[in-house]
């Protein structure tokens, strides 16, 4: 079964085109354990950090999707800004807008946990283990933080990729707009990927163009779905958590929301200890900050049993 798009981008980020790194150019050797780092500049206190993050307007929090250490540290960022006495706003992208009823009345306290997954059909739009957001979604719900869906159904992604942007009918295309042409460098970083992962289609110039836009239309949803959220909640810093994919050097997520006149989003990537030190270059991200492999876990961050 060929992998959807959207799995295709996150899945192959992480090996696209390189051999593993010799052991002292992995991520332990630039980025300290719990330690905060600005790219291209140097360590960084972290409490001076979140302070600033509290003047914020949107702050966009990666992830790999399936590691329960960086959601560890979502949580905890998250947890820091709002002991700040910032008033906040949960972006999520594992979710479509068409569940946000399902959110609002999580944090209503009007479901319990089997009933809001089951509302926000969980099993269906995102197919990760719950429990790795959980502690995220009861924090939202304990403290009344309002949750924002911010993606598009997995079927609209598939169609731009079959037939482009303007092969879709408008009325289709779930109220998004037309996206910011990409920069070059992340058409060139996708192509890249869209190469390893059909070599065969590789020198196909028309497949490649809406394998583009399907990426752009992604971005372009959150960062509508981030715009939105800023109108509904004013003064709230918009937390947004997205798949570091869309945040690295502000290609994606961060590039349409600056076309939609948000220019100062703040982007802070986990930096795990197999990342390649070479990577950490001024602008991949705002700040990173150093995910340590809890005993007994393994690469994900899960506990070994």
């Amino acid at each position: 079964m060929k992998a959807a798009p959207w799995l295709t981008v996150l899945a192959l980020t992480a090996c696209v085109g390189v051999m593993p790194p010799a052991p002292s150019a992995l991520g332990a050797a630039c980025v300290a354990d719990g330690g905060w780092v600005r790219p291209g500049v140097g360590a960084v206190d972290g409490a001076t950090l979140i302070d600033e993050l509290a003047d914020a307007a949107v702050v966009l929090l990666g992830e790999r999707h399936d590691s329960a250490a960086h959601h560890r540290w979502q949580l905890d960022t998250i947890t820091a800004l709002h002991a700040r006495g910032a008033t906040l706003v949960i972006g999520l992208e594992m979710f479509p807008r068409r569940v946000q009823p399902a959110l609002d009345a999580w944090v209503r306290g009007e479901l319990d946990e089997a009933e809001f997954l089951t509302r926000s059909d969980w099993a269906k739009v995102w197919r990760m283990d719950a429990e790795l957001y959980m502690d995220i979604f009861r924090f939202a719900r304990e403290r009344r933080i309002a949750l924002r869906a911010l993606n598009v159904e997995r079927a609209l992604v598939r169609e731009v990729g079959r037939a482009g942007y303007d092969g879709v009918a408008p009325e289709r295309r779930e109220g998004v707009g037309r996206p910011s042409a990409a920069p070059p460098a992340y058409r060139a970083w996708l192509q890249d990927i869209r190469r390893a992962h059909h070599p065969a289609a590789s020198d196909d110039a028309a497949a490649a163009a809406r394998f583009v836009d399907a990426q752009l239309l992604w971005d372009r949803a959150m960062a509508e779905g981030i715009v939105a959220a800023r109108a509904e909640h004013q003064g709230a810093v918009v937390v947004a958590l997205i798949g570091s994919g869309h945040l690295r050097h502000g290609w994606g997520v961060p590039h349409q929301l600056a076309s939609l006149s948000v220019v100062n989003a703040v982007i802070l990537l986990p930096w795990d200890r197999d990342s390649r030190c070479a990577e950490l270059v001024d602008g991949l991200a705002t700040a990173v900050y150093g995910i340590g492999r809890p005993p007994g876990a393994d690469a994900s961050g899960r506990q070994r049993h």
